[in-house]
């Protein structure tokens, strides 16, 4: 089957729903075609000019990015300009680009929870609250006879999750009418004939990363030509995303073998040291990319650390007068943990195109 821009879009939205993403971000399909066929990604940080130049070599058809390539408003695309440059490579080469920012560093699974992952974090969970999952309630009816098939189906694509339960809904039996008109071809009845059918009501709660493809299952699994079926928005809270991820080493380390791990586990050779270290380790907040200088979770929590990729001059100072200890790796070390990641999770879900990472890409900031 051939996979097309819409599809990786569709997959990459349950992965990192753009609701989570902030009010000032600019993720989604930056360039491109949704139609366009796929048959090369690869997965990156940075749209950088050096790694589009690497992308057309490669003969690649998209660019999955975590950083928006457009960030700022544009007025013109003078390519003497270097965003602009960028971009009229990509669309001279059909090449296109999605980006998961925030989303993604919020969203299960995401970058902040891989940088927990790496750091060795167990009974890892949300350093500050964020934003709450979206529900829905999918009501569909059902004829008997067919009522496991289409149950099944929605629920193996994502319905009818409740806390730790899973296949959760609700069935009433009934009675359905309906009168087959010209050009249909009824399932059950005749053509101009009013039919009284004993069918089930079904019920169950959906969340909105899942929403299109349950819809979609539903529809595949449900014998009738025309489903009827509602749907409804819910006022009940959902599953609770962060910004930012706290958690506990399996074992207590040593301060000298605690920023030892950070830096064998990163790749990084140094890193920016704010506040006293305790002389021992064991919860652990991190905060993937720049600190956003909330530091109620941290205090709530009181964590030993922070492990984050930026913090600013004025944010530091902040941080040694409330006595919090901070270790800034570096914006890009505390990133790059998503893009195996990322690529992994693509390559199963599309096993029939090539997702590959960047030989090119690197940290933009060197120590000399």
């Amino acid at each position: 089957m051939t996979v097309k821009v819409k599809d990786i879009i569709c997959f990459m939205n349950e992965i990192a729903p753009k609701n989570l993403a902030e009010q000032w971000d600019n993720v989604g399909l930056l360039v491109g075609c949704k139609e366009q066929s796929v048959n090369r990604v690869m997965v990156i940080l940075d749209a950088t000019s050096k790694v589009v130049e690497e992308a057309v070599g490669k003969k690649i058809d998209m660019l999955v990015t975590h950083h928006p390539v457009i960030f700022k408003g544009l007025k013109s695309l003078d390519e003497e300009n270097a965003v602009p440059k960028i971009l009229a490579k990509l669309i001279r080469n059909n090449i296109s680009v999605f980006c998961a920012h925030t989303n993604l560093d919020a969203a299960d699974g995401g970058v902040n929870e891989q940088l927990a992952k790496v750091l060795g974090l167990t009974e890892i969970r949300n350093l500050n609250s964020y934003r709450e999952e979206k529900l829905f309630k999918l009501v569909v009816f059902v004829p008997v006879g067919h009522i496991d098939e289409v149950r099944n189906a929605i629920c193996n694509a994502g319905a009818g999750w409740i806390g730790n339960y899973s296949d959760c809904s609700f069935m009433t039996q009934g009675t359905g009418t309906f009168k087959p008109l010209d050009g249909s071809n009824p399932f059950i009845g005749k053509q101009g004939n009013i039919e009284k059918v004993s069918e089930y009501r079904l019920e169950t709660i959906v969340p909105e990363k899942v929403l299109k493809r349950v819809i979609e299952a539903m529809i595949s699994a449900h014998p009738y030509e025309e489903v009827a079926y509602d749907i409804y928005p819910l006022e009940i809270k959902g599953k609770e995303y962060g910004l930012g991820k706290v958690g506990i080493l399996e074992e207590p380390m040593s301060r000298e073998n605690f920023v030892s791990t950070v830096k064998k586990q990163l790749g990084i050779d140094h890193l920016r040291l704010i506040g006293e270290m305790p002389k021992e380790i064991r919860k652990v907040a991190v905060f993937c990319g720049s600190f956003d200088e909330n530091w109620h979770g941290i205090i709530r929590e009181k964590a030993d650390v922070l492990v984050t990729g930026d913090i600013k001059y004025h944010a530091a100072v902040e941080a040694a007068e409330r006595k919090i200890c901070v270790i800034d790796a570096g914006h890009y070390a505390t990133e790059k943990v998503i893009v195996p990641v990322l690529a992994k999770k693509l390559n199963e879900r599309f096993p029939g195109i090539e997702v590959i990472s960047s030989c090119t890409e690197s940290d933009p900031i060197r120590t000399i």
